[in-house]
């Protein structure tokens, strides 16, 4: 194992105090509430599992998110036996395997939790938002991560080691949703301060910008990306 859970939780929390404090504060409280994480660490990933259950969400939201699976304590088994969540905060599920891909991934799924808190102070929720703005929020927190520890993990994902998933890096949807957060990091990334807070609270949900996609990357824009 590169590195046990601990020690990537440290460099993530780390990795987002360096970028903006107030983020590196919700890193810290999210990462550091045995409540909300329903994660077990190994020498190799078995499931495959990362996955945030926003707070409150149902088994008919993810019918309606066309996100539910029948048989999903069978396929995953214990831990990971539970698709809603009744609770008022969001939990990450994940199997960690110690690699930078499985940080980078860890990182992700905090983005989620992180926006979905963000959200639910600004009186909203995860059904307010697309499925590319919920991505696109995730995908912003991975970014400063991998940024911010670049000589540890961004060769990793530069070479599309990407474990298990290849998936993700084959969708263009995908790579829409990764791109256009990219566009908002840069713009936090040139800014300082409250500036830089206003930016990453606004494109977790909690602004008056609701986290769209930028225009010139909209969603199943297959035709717009295929050759890259």
């Amino acid at each position: 194992m590169d590195r046990t859970l601990e020690t990537a939780k440290a460099s993530i929390i780390n990795a987002l105090n360096d970028f903006d404090v107030g983020l590196g504060r919700r890193a810290f409280e999210v990462l550091s509430d045995e409540r909300r994480l329903n994660i077990v660490e190994v020498d190799k990933a078995k499931t495959s599992m990362m996955a945030c259950r926003p707070a409150g969400i149902t088994i008919d939201d993810l019918k309606s998110m066309n996100m539910y699976i029948p048989d999903f304590a069978d396929e995953f088994g214990e831990p990971f036996t539970q698709q809603d969540n009744p609770e008022d905060y969001a939990i990450i599920d994940f199997e960690y395997d110690g690699t930078n891909t499985s940080l980078v991934y860890l990182a992700h799924e905090l983005g989620h939790a992180i926006a979905d808190d963000i959200q639910r102070e600004a009186g909203r929720s995860f059904r307010d938002f697309s499925e590319d703005q919920l991505e696109k929020q995730a995908y912003f927190v991975q970014k400063i991560v991998t940024h911010q520890m670049e000589r540890n993990v961004h060769d990793d994902c530069k070479q599309g080691n990407l474990g298990g998933i290849d998936t993700l890096k084959d969708s263009f949807d995908r790579i829409c949703q990764q791109k256009s957060a990219d566009i908002v990091f840069q713009e936090a990334l040139s800014a300082k301060g409250a500036q830089r807070g206003r930016i990453i609270v606004d494109l977790l949900g909690g602004g008056q910008n609701d986290g769209a996609l930028a225009p010139n990357l909209a969603p199943n824009a297959f035709n717009m990306i295929k050759t890259l």
